[in-house]
């Protein structure tokens, strides 16, 4: 790697550079100064750009592996005291370019260039940070040990624009948005990224290469830059809010409306250093803008996950990710005041948070089924530190707590490490204990028990624990693993999702993927095992996987997919072998249209009944995305599960969900939003209506209602409304120093 040094401020470069446009600057009447300014309206000028250093993106890494770049793109890079200037020429059809109007972080499937960064060059985490050609931002951050995560958020300025030649973006992002290493002069690795569908496939081009082993693709940019001494510019956020609703019941025949009620509370964010950071918020509204996707529960006997859009969760939450499920912070889901500490120095990272929960989900987790209820008020204590080590490797020590009001707590310690090995292996390890004291107050309605415990809240004392140990190598063209992971059956993690336990898992699986430049353009072979005991050592499950994965040249996409379960242990009965076969296919031939669909058929147990036995189930799933034009779509969704008796035919359960979705985007940061869902499983229609403004990530303002309606009884053919709210947000977001 080189150390490459693009300061303007430099004196040698600047008469240099004088010189070189000292004629051009007296023929338009324009000084150096002004030459040196950027606008950032999407427009790349030689006039702003020619002192900056030019990146060719000539890799082509998927679907190809480091191959010819189909396409040209320039990229430029300067910057100033306080901000990185970073620019893109993205040479193609501009006909055949994908792009629409969108909110922040949702143009993935379009067209995009984005700047990627590692600014503490060690790869713990990397940074994106682009545009879509039609101006909407993206940025997500990405780590070794998990799949990148774009709810993570900067404010920065951006803008694209379309030209003869394909389209052309400029990007200012200020220092003081990021967190660097608190050192003088700064050295970031860095690189750039497009993706582009003109090729007939979804097509990502890079300046650096993708090498086949690290999952951190921003990590491994190579082009080390010297970025000189920005402007230690803290920030101090400040973003409070008003909430407002009214809500409606049906409690016999006449709706009834409640009084109006409001909320209000503060948020914010200060950073201590350019390294580290204090988070608080007081009274926070933590409800989100959007309702979760229903999940069809039918089978279902443990509890499932939701993902994390509240923003004072999202900074720092790479650090608490665990194979074991130690931390999930919808755990936490209605606080009335938290704090936290970030700290990222040179060789730690640091993270720790104190919150008071008025609302404590308790999940306690079993072999076949977790059981779930409310604890009440409780003070929640999360602990982090992580020691980065030499090839991306790392080290981490994680402590959480519960104390509950009502009585009892629930505490957990883990060890875990991600250690590189050479080039191609890798090794991840946690290793975990839980402790669990009851209290009296019983929130689970069970009698059910486990060992020598019961579930109920009756003052018990127990301890759990828990390990994860898998290795891989990833080579071109094929990759392999095993893991070995066991959870005992009185682990717990109070303000993590371990919804499972009572097992020991031993899995292994191997990869072949083939690459060319014909139809097929990548072919993978997949075929895994997992073996699974109890804790008595006695067989729970054997599973065998294979699996056929295809991207053509014509942007249709297949999976096939063939599982055998040998033999099942569930609620002390065994059950032989069940086969099942799931076909996947996805074809988006242009912006304006797209059509998913899954199906699903085979053997599996009907957990949920009485005296379970094995039956037939089929799922289907359909959607269908129709854009009319860059500012209007349409959504639909349809999914079908059933599952049958085998020799009667009766049905154990079945049922659509079918829902319809209205997008319009009156422009990047503003938008409305209306779903229309019929819901077999709860028997109900939903409606949900949404406008939502949003100029940046701390900004916030939405007017909205969800109604749910249900048929008043089975011979009538008329909906009636049975609850309803309606409610309005405003979060301002003040910064001081601006």
């Amino acid at each position: 790697m080189k150390v490459i040094n693009v300061n303007l401020n430099n004196k040698t470069h600047q008469l240099k550079e004088f010189i070189g446009h000292s004629l051009l600057c007296i023929l338009c009447g324009v000084s150096l100064v002004q030459a040196q300014e950027i606008t950032i309206d999407g427009d790349v000028t030689e006039l702003e750009w020619s002192a900056a250093r030019q990146f060719e993106l000539e890799y082509e890494v998927l679907p190809a592996r480091n191959g010819q770049a189909k396409l040209k793109t320039i990229a430029f890079l300067r910057f100033d005291k306080q901000f990185l200037y970073v620019a893109f020429k993205a040479y193609g059809d501009p006909k055949k370019i994908r792009a629409t109007i969108k909110d922040r972080d949702t143009s993935w499937m379009e067209d995009y260039v984005a700047l990627m960064a590692d600014p503490y060059g060690d790869g713990r985490y990397g940074i994106l940070v682009g545009l879509n050609a039609m101006g909407s931002q993206l940025d997500e951050k990405h780590t070794s040990t998990s799949e990148p995560d774009s709810s993570w958020n900067i404010v920065y300025e951006s803008n694209a624009i379309f030209t003869d030649y394909g389209y052309s973006a400029e990007i200012a992002i200020p220092f003081s948005e990021l967190q660097f290493p608190e050192k003088e002069i700064q050295q970031w690795k860095i690189g750039f990224l497009r993706k582009s569908f003109e090729p007939g496939v979804q097509t990502v081009f890079s300046s650096y290469k993708n090498e086949p082993g690290e999952n951190c693709y921003a990590c491994q940019a190579d082009e080390i830059i010297n970025l000189g001494s920005p402007d230690i510019d803290k920030r101090n956020y400040i973003y409070p809010y008003i909430f407002l609703n009214q809500d409606a019941t049906r409690p016999v025949k006449n709706l009834k409306f409640q009084n109006p009620d409001y909320e209000i509370g503060i948020s914010g964010l200060i950073d201590l250093s350019k390294s580290s950071s204090l988070e608080y918020a007081i009274n926070p509204d933590f409800s989100q803008v959007e309702s979760d996707a229903p999940v069809i529960m039918a089978n279902q006997t443990f509890a499932t996950s939701y993902p994390e859009k509240r923003t004072f969760f999202l900074e720092g939450a790479d650090l608490l990710k665990s194979e074991l499920g130690s931390v999930y912070t919808r755990s936490i889901s209605a606080p009335l005041g938290a704090v936290k500490y970030i700290n990222q120095s040179e060789t730690n990272s640091i993270y720790f948070m104190q919150a008071t929960d008025t609302s404590s989900p308790y999940l306690a987790a079993g072999e076949y089924s977790s059981y779930e209820g409310n604890a009440g008020k409780s003070r929640v204590t999360i602990g982090k530190i992580k020691k980065n080590l030499p090839n991306q490797s790392n080290l981490g020590l994680l402590l959480t707590n519960r104390d509950y009001h009502s009585g009892g707590n629930g505490s957990l310690v883990e060890l875990d490490g991600l250690i590189n090995i050479l080039q191609d292996y890798s090794l991840e390890l946690n290793f975990a204990r839980s402790q669990t004291e009851e209290g009296y107050l019983n929130f689970l309605d069970t009698t059910d028990t486990f060992g020598s415990h019961t579930y109920q809240m009756d003052g018990e004392k127990f301890s759990g624990r828990a390990h994860n140990i898998r290795l891989r190598r990833v080579v071109e063209g094929s990759y392999s693993g095993l893991r070995h992971k066991d959870v005992s059956p009185t682990y717990r993690s109070s303000v993590g999702l371990v919804g499972k336990n009572n097992y020991k898992e031993r899995s292994y699986w191997h990869g072949r993927t083939f690459r060319t430049d014909g139809t097929f353009r990548k072919i993978t072979i997949h075929a895994s095992k997992q073996n699974r005991l109890n804790f008595q050592d006695q067989k729970t499950r054997e599973r065998l996987e294979t699996r056929l994965s295809i991207e053509t040249s014509s942007n249709i996409n297949g999976v096939f997919e063939f599982v055998t379960k040998a033999s099942e242990k569930f609620e002390g009965k065994q059950f032989g072998k069940q086969d099942e076969i799931k076909l996947a296919f996805e074809y988006s031939p242009s912006e304006t249209f797209m059509l998913g669909f899954r199906y699903e058929s085979g053997d599996q147990i009907a957990y949920r009944i009485e005296a379970p036995v094995i039956g037939d189930q089929k799922t289907q799933n359909i959607v269908a995305g129709i854009r009319f034009s860059d500012v209007l779509k349409i959504n639909l969704h349809q999914r079908f599960t059933e599952l049958k008796n085998k020799l009667t035919n009766e049905e154990f359960y079945g049922g659509d969900i079918n829902r319809f979705e209205l997008d319009y985007q009156f422009g990047n940061s503003l938008s409305s939003k209306l779903i229309i869902e019929k819901n077999d499983f709860q028997d109900n229609y939903y409606l949900e209506s949404l406008l939502q403004w949003k100029p940046d990530p701390y900004t916030i303002f939405y007017v909205g209602g969800t109604q749910y309606y249900k048929k008043p009884n089975p011979f009538s053919d008329n909906l009636r409304m049975e609850t309803s709210q309606i409610y309005l947000k405003f979060q301002y977001f003040y910064n001081p120093n601006s």
